[in-house]
């Protein structure tokens, strides 16, 4: 049955080209070409179904086929299961069915764990907390679990139950809890406040359907509280919505003003998009923050911002996606993501990185006359004159790095000790407020790493611990060449710094981010994380330095500048 219904959906589509080929003649050619071709596929199909050795999956024979036609274009354009064409609805939707959690993976044995109750939410008002444990859904254990196999269980129609246990610090037993599904909205600005001297500070997670009318409110509020300047923060915000990265820029540039542009093959995919409100925060100086993981949405309103001199840019080069999907729903509720057009802001560039048009694309994309293929050498201009280039991405007017962590950091982080330490500490000191992180807590933080016998080494001490252990199975090698390399290896150690004495700024500061989330949720986290942020102190110094912040936006000159 399966086989018949696969073949009549074959046919379908070979009919409704046939008419849609006879209502344009200027793509009859191309249609006769699909049609032969989609023949050659389903005779293919045939013959494999009835004649292969072993038995075919014809549901899963017939998906190979599409993901392999896929494979051969961009990485954006994807057959989606009901599953993952649920996740996108939700974005679209800006809401869904659930209780209310933000949940990680946390502590060294990786346990299901709640980041933040969402405000108004079943979880908030029934008392769950930052740090509890999930550890059964629906008496289901959730040992090995994934974020993504606690959000479908969770999540459900609005009104129903969900049963889930509870493993809080400082408890002796399991707290069981039943929460009622609610309609939970998509909070799109995670934190929103001013941080010093008038500075208004507003990051952005994702652009679902929501974040316009989010940061409207949050600029609103801010500008009520003496607002002077703003910094966006859009790091780490991997886009959404092409509509919502326009509603969130019309927010800083005058109405009227081109956001950005998208290019296709079709009609409809020629589209410019312009301001259609007036701008809460018209004229106040602005900082965009942005790294490696912003893309999409967040490319569209940083490109647009920095092409109008609207804001200047700090932090790293941006992903460089600027290719536009359009979902294409089937009844079975599966779906086609697929990409109908690339996306350029005002000054013309388009951000998408080179991997998209690599020479292996020659293959199966046919050079369409009408359409040039983008420079990514050329160089555009931004509204007062400044260079900026379409190579990908969006290069910020000053850049910055963020220190990468050392052999020690690295291996102290996935311990998950920084973690269970402040939980543990937190449990033994219930009454106490905002926790500063003092030298009798970085002390009691020595020892317990001490007692959990925490070690971190060199490469070359590691690789000499491994020689070491081959060396002593192997019944050939002396006694004596092991013992030099185990005093070799003694005197490796004994020479190594006070590790710990070296990092104390690095692990304060880990402990006040731990601390903090686990006091205050997201918010509390995302305040920590904020001192010991580079990128924001070079925002800070900008907006303190009008003369020079008024000197980067005004041009002319290269875009892309070191900070010092």
């Amino acid at each position: 049955m399966r086989k018949l219904m696969i073949l009549a959906f074959i046919l379908s589509c070979i009919i409704t080209l046939q008419t849609n080929a006879s209502n344009s003649d200027g793509q009859a050619d191309l249609y006769l070409n699909i049609k032969e071709n989609i023949g050659l596929f389903g005779a293919v199909y045939r013959e494999i179904s009835s004649r292969y050795v072993d038995d075919i999956d014809p549901q899963e024979f017939m998906r190979a086929g599409i993901e392999g036609m896929l494979n051969t274009l961009d990485p954006y354009t994807v057959f989606l299961d009901e599953e993952t064409t649920d996740n996108l609805q939700i974005m679209s939707a800006g809401k869904y069915g659930g209780i209310g959690i933000e949940i990680g993976i946390r502590g060294k044995d990786k346990v299901l764990t709640v980041i933040s109750p969402i405000e108004d939410s079943p979880a908030k008002r029934l008392g769950i907390r930052p740090g509890d444990k999930i550890i059964e859904i629906e008496g289901q254990s959730t040992a090995g679990f994934t974020t993504k196999d606690a959000a479908d269980l969770l999540r459900g129609k609005a009104g129903t139950d969900v049963d889930i246990n509870i493993e809080r610090i400082g408890v002796a037993d399991p707290i069981p809890f039943t929460l009622e599904r609610a309609i939970i909205k998509i909070t799109d600005v995670s934190y929103a406040g001013i941080l010093q001297d008038g500075v208004g500070y507003v990051r952005l997670t994702r652009f679902s359907r929501n974040a316009g009318g989010e940061i409207h409110k949050a600029l609103n509020k801010l500008k009520d509280e003496g607002m002077t300047s703003l910094i966006l923060d859009l790091r780490h915000n991997p886009g959404g919505l092409l509509p919502a990265a326009v509603e969130v820029a019309q927010n800083f540039i005058p109405k009227g003003e081109e956001i950005v542009s998208t290019q296709g093959r079709h009609k409809m995919a020629q589209r410019k998009y312009t301001s259609q409100l007036e701008p809460v925060c018209p004229e106040i100086s602005m900082v965009v923050l942005v790294d490696q993981g912003s893309a999409s949405a967040s490319e569209i309103v940083s490109g647009a911002l920095q092409d109008l001199d609207r804001a200047a840019i700090v932090g790293q080069t941006t992903f460089g996606k600027g290719l536009v999907q359009t979902l294409v729903d089937f009844k079975d509720g599966r779906s086609l993501k697929i990409t109908t057009a690339r996306y350029y802001t005002p000054s013309g560039r388009l951000i998408q990185k080179l991997d998209y048009f690599d020479e292996e694309n020659d293959v199966i994309l046919q050079e369409i006359p009408t359409q040039e293929g983008p420079d990514l050498e050329e160089r555009y201009y931004t509204r007062s004159g400044r260079t900026v280039f379409g190579s990908g991405g969006i290069n910020p007017d000053i850049e910055v790095e963020i220190p990468r962590l050392d052999r020690y950091e690295t291996d102290l982080v996935r311990t998950g000790y920084f973690y269970d330490f402040c939980a543990n500490y937190l449990s033994e000191h219930t009454d106490e407020g905002h926790i500063e992180i003092t030298d009798d807590i970085l002390g009691e933080f020595q020892e317990y790493i001490q007692e959990k016998d925490f070690k971190s080494q060199d490469d070359f001490a590691n690789r000499l611990d491994e020689l070491i252990s081959t060396a002593e199975d192997d019944t050939l090698i002396e006694g004596s060449i092991v013992t030099n390399l185990v005093e070799l290896r003694n005197e490796i150690k004994a020479a190594q710094p006070d590790h710990f004495r070296d990092h104390t700024d690095y692990i304060s500061f880990r402990l006040a981010v731990e601390m903090a989330g686990l006091q205050d949720g997201k918010r509390g986290r995302t305040l920590a994380s904020l001192k010991g942020d580079p990128q924001l102190q070079k925002a800070f110094e900008l907006l303190a330095n009008q003369e020079l912040y008024s000197e980067l936006l005004t041009g002319p000159g290269h875009v892309l500048r070191e900070a010092e």
